[in-house]
């Protein structure tokens, strides 16, 4: 079973910012399991690479999409874009430097709640302005 599961209800209904926060959720259980079978350091840190490169792409695409639909709390959900990509930047410089002084379970708990508030409290406040960007067309047979 996945540490981490994406649920319907974590969709703000935009297709490409949806599958962002899925493809975190693989990321995150990406780390959990090579923590979990106590994967080499270099894994671990190539993974926590992984996952600041792409908070840092989502971040961006995220606020382009909230800045082409006139998102009034974007100055907001921006600053706290900017809080996780320090916090993220540091675990990684952190684990690269001294590995033995980063707690895991500690991490893989704190990334875990992040993604979930962020999603279900932040991201749900633009889910109404980007609703109609971004869908999928229907395919009508």
């Amino acid at each position: 079973m996945p540490f981490m599961e994406w649920r319907d209800e974590y969709s703000v209904h935009h297709a490409t910012l949806d599958f962002d926060h899925q493809m975190l959720i693989n990321i995150i259980n990406q780390l959990h399991d090579a923590i979990e079978t106590r994967q080499d350091t270099a894994v671990i840190g190539m993974v926590i690479g992984s996952l600041k490169r792409y908070v840092e792409t989502h971040f961006a695409r995220e606020e382009t999409v909230m800045r082409e639909c006139r998102f009034p709390g974007f100055k907001a959900h921006a600053r706290k874009h900017r809080e996780i990509e320090a916090t993220v930047s540091d675990i990684l410089t952190l684990f690269q430097r001294s590995p033995q002084e980063v707690d895991s379970q500690e991490v893989l708990r704190f990334l875990k709640t992040w993604l979930v508030n962020h999603i279900l409290k932040s991201d749900m406040k633009y889910a109404p302005f980007v609703a109609h960007e971004g869908r999928l067309p229907e395919i009508v047979d």
